[in-house]
């Protein structure tokens, strides 16, 4: 499902545009001026695969009377203000007034030249413009890193959809998804504190709804405990669990190696003169695919505890 930001002062009565959207796999989020809307955008672009813009629409939800164009304006500043810190999303206009598709509008002949699918006026009256918009939506979300993160790793997505991590932890993911591997020490430091610090909140969470008793706690008891607190028994000659066992061996070791080694080169990077031995990006990639596989271990053991 492609998610897209769409700010049009009809949002909330033009049910027909929202379904036959949802009918392509894409979902609007509506917005009926442009304040409201690039709150939302500013606080969590990375939930958007694209824009939509209708010619005419509010500056804030105070506005009384017929819309003008300078929200318009607002909303593609905003656009360009992000996309020199990096944060490109694909946007387009979708306007039913006739002087946004049919006539010439100063307005849209300048900032149009920014927008996508060479700047074309989408028609809302043409049902062929709702289609071939749709397609173009689709097509400049598939080569946005963030859309590919998103799209192609769905199973860690829905520990997001569901709740279970919140919108902090989900950029930090995308991010670790689309970073490529570490060229220096700083850089690897950053990369081990996103998985460490992602690998903390996962416990924080299983601590509130009473899987782990205190995530403050050392964490080889922490994963003591979730091993089931196993003891040595005589008799079978092996380990049993003596509390309700939420991990196998697999992921004990998982998330031992993840704690243990992201904290002992944390804590080294941030010696200045440090000159021991320094992982290479193997580890590092088997510790951001590591920290996937207890997302995922996560996600299972919060459905079933929550």
């Amino acid at each position: 499902m492609y998610k897209v930001l769409w700010f049009d002062d009809e949002c909330t009565t033009l049910e027909d545009i929202v379904e036959d959207c949802l009918l392509n796999d894409i979902q609007l989020v509506g917005f009926s001026n442009a304040k409201e809307g690039l709150k939302t955008l500013n606080k969590d672009h990375y939930r958007f695969d694209a824009i939509l813009l209708d010619g005419m629409f509010f500056n804030d939800a105070k506005q009384k009377g017929d819309p003008d164009e300078s929200a318009f304006g607002e909303v593609a500043i905003a656009l360009g203000q992000l996309e020199a810190k990096g944060i490109v999303l694909p946007w387009f206009i979708y306007s039913g007034q006739k002087n946004f598709v049919k006539e010439k509008n100063k307005l849209v002949e300048l900032l149009s030249k920014k927008a996508y699918a060479n700047g074309k006026v989408f028609d809302k009256n043409n049902d062929e413009d709702f289609i071939k918009l749709c397609e173009e939506i689709k097509t400049a979300a598939d080569s946005q890193p963030v859309t590919q993160a998103r799209h192609n790793n769905p199973e860690l997505m829905q520990i997001f959809e569901k709740g279970y991590l919140g919108q902090d932890e989900e950029d930090q993911l995308i991010q670790l998804i689309i970073k490529p591997l570490p060229t220096n020490r700083s850089e690897i430091k950053d990369f081990l504190t996103n998985i460490r610090s992602l690998h903390e909140s996962c416990l924080i969470k299983l601590e509130s709804i009473r899987v782990i008793p205190n995530a403050n706690e050392k964490f080889a008891k922490i994963n003591k405990h979730l091993s089931g607190n196993k003891r040595w028994d005589d008799i079978s000659k092996q380990l049993i669990p003596t509390t309700h066992e939420y991990q196998n061996s697999a992921v004990e070791n998982l998330n031992a190696w993840i704690y243990f080694t992201c904290g002992t080169y944390i804590h080294n990077l941030k010696q200045q003169h440090f000159a021991g031995y320094m992982i290479s990006n193997y580890a590092v990639e088997s510790l951001r695919h590591g920290l996937f596989e207890v997302l995922l271990w996560f996600k299972k053991t919060y459905k079933e505890n929550m």
